[in-house]
């Protein structure tokens, strides 16, 4: 006999139609008390599934719209289907012994989650899948099933509890904001309290544990409990001895220091060999520096930011947005120990960790600051005679307000008359996938009056369809100057940190001397911006 089966014959004996002896009126009420803790746990559950899923994707998928418009419609699809099928087998069977089996299933089917989404991810994404289909197809596989059950509960409900055609409206009313309430409670929940403190995993297992615990709540409310406890708790106990496989592979010697979620992002700090220092956001490599002083980085594009000290030798005032390692902010106060440095990240525990395990020194003169880089100058006096822009979200994709026109003009008006603008992006130079270089230099060139381009590598790779690095510095005062005149001002330059004149030699030399002609490339606008959607 299946364990569906067992559930259905000892929650409850008796279903409308049956022929037996009715119910006392206490034992209804208690049974219609748990079948509404079922509906709100059930609508709670589901939205759960869906907010912890995006972060269960990102590491193999990035955050794009892609991630979530597959998300949103993989649920949409389950719940009509649902709704459809619920609606059809209440008719059919009426039975709240057999819903509440069906939440044994739902258990069942989320358990397995952490155990095979990352396999299942890292397989679709060697399969060939790319960041439009592969989440379209791992959101199939992982949630249409266990989101198709639950969106049964609803029509079940309605039809146990309707007992005449007069109460349709009103049973129907009634549960389906109970479970809406379930979802809010659940959305909240999630977002604001489970993910900044909890693992996927373990949040996975949570719902898990919810949903294979459920029965017994409305066992022991119905006065049936035995069967449906054991059966409950055999379920939990399989589901939470089942073993989370990580995001991704650690190697034999490598060492994992850190590993959490926050908020925005899974962080993991890995040791290479104790060798190399690696800032993973998911398995996207963010920041890595040797393990030994000056703890020089080994992410080459980090030391084009000095770049600016050629423009402007005395910077006195600078903002990095995107904190990364710290590696920035480290280094240009090691060149002037008594430069300002403001360092704004939206993920407080990213500025923690630039500090705690990468060295940006802890000094009165550099400035950690929590904040989105956008809402950030709101707040921000100014001016800066230099302002670096390296925020990626997960998959190496910029934030896309952070590339509009509207953006690029609220930094400039933060910016001394001479001040230097230095952004990082993901491209390449021609081509498909040159499309983000393209559009964010022709919305840089709307904005600044001179636009320096620097590709990391190109004097070796000469591949202008290779994505590669691109390093974007703007001015704020017009010039004309040109490679022959920044190789004038290597002299200036002050060797205090492991960057010197012959690396800043050979950054110069991946200087583009002909900028291409945008004059048909619409700039980027907060009306405007499908920066997400761009290959690179």
């Amino acid at each position: 006999m299946s364990l569906l089966t067992i559930i259905g014959k000892t929650a409850f004996s008796a279903q409308p139609g049956s022929s037996k002896k009715q119910k006392p009126a206490q034992e209804k009420n208690e049974g219609l008390l748990g079948l509404k803790v079922l509906v709100l746990v059930a609508g709670a559950v589901l939205m759960a599934l869906e907010i912890v899923g995006s972060r269960l994707l990102a590491p193999h998928f990035g955050n794009s719209v892609y991630v979530w418009g597959s998300l949103i419609s993989v649920f949409l699809i389950a719940l009509s289907l649902g709704y459809w099928v619920g609606g059809h087998l209440a008719d059919r069977r009426p039975s709240l012994s057999l819903l509440i089996g069906l939440c044994v299933v739902v258990a069942a089917l989320i358990f397995l989650i952490p155990w095979i989404g990352h396999p299942l991810c890292r397989f679709i994404l060697d399969a060939g899948f790319g960041e439009q289909t592969g989440p379209l197809a791992a959101a199939s596989i992982l949630f249409l099933p266990p989101s198709f059950l639950l969106g049964m509960v609803s029509p079940f409900s309605v039809r146990i509890t309707t007992k005449n055609v007069q109460s349709v409206g009103r049973a129907a009313g009634s549960l389906y904001a109970l479970s809406t309430i379930g979802s809010i409670i659940g959305t909240l929940s999630t977002t604001f309290l489970l993910i900044p403190l909890v693992g996927v995993s373990s949040i996975l297992k949570g719902l898990g544990i919810t949903m294979a615990l459920l029965p017994i709540a409305v066992a022991l409310m119905g006065k049936k409990k035995t069967a449906t406890i054991v059966a409950g708790i055999i379920i939990a106990s399989i589901g939470v001895s089942i073993h989370s496989i990580p995001s991704f592979r650690i190697t034999s010697n490598s060492t994992l220091i850190i590993d959490e979620d926050t908020p925005y992002h899974h962080i993991s700090v890995v040791d290479m060999a104790n060798t190399q220092r690696f800032l993973l956001f998911d398995r996207f490599v963010e920041s890595s520096i040797q393990l030994q002083p000056p703890y020089a980085s080994t992410v080459e594009y980090t030391n084009y930011f000095h770049l600016a000290f050629l423009l402007k030798p005395d910077l006195k005032n600078t903002l990095f947005i995107g904190a990364g390692g710290g590696i920035g902010p480290r280094t240009f106060s090691a060149i002037n120990p008594d430069m300002q440095i403001d360092v704004v990240d939206i993920d407080r525990r990213v500025l923690e960790l630039a500090e705690s395990h990468f060295y940006m020194p802890k000094s009165p003169k550099i400035h950690p600051i929590t904040s989105d880089g956008r809402t950030f100058f709101h707040r921000s006096p100014g001016p800066y005679d230099c302002v670096v822009l390296d925020a990626f979200t997960v998959g190496g994709r910029i934030p896309f307000h952070l590339t509009t026109r509207e953006y690029f003009e609220l930094v400039r008006s933060h910016m001394t008359h001479d001040g230097i603008f230095v952004m990082n992006i993901s491209s390449a130079l021609t081509g498909k996938k040159g499309e983000i270089y393209r559009a964010v230099t022709r919305t840089l060139q709307d904005v600044f009056p001179r636009v320096f381009i620097f590709a990391n590598g190109l004097s070796q790779k000469p591949d202008r369809e290779q994505t590669r690095n691109i390093i974007l510095v703007a001015t704020v005062k017009p010039n004309d100057l040109h490679r022959n005149d920044l190789l004038a001002t290597l002299p200036n330059y002050k060797e205090r940190t492991y960057i010197t004149q012959s690396m800043i030699s050979l950054m110069i030399a991946n200087l583009i001397d002909l900028a291409p002609n945008l004059s048909t490339t619409p700039p980027l606008t907060d009306d405007l911006a499908p920066i997400e959607t761009m290959s690179f």
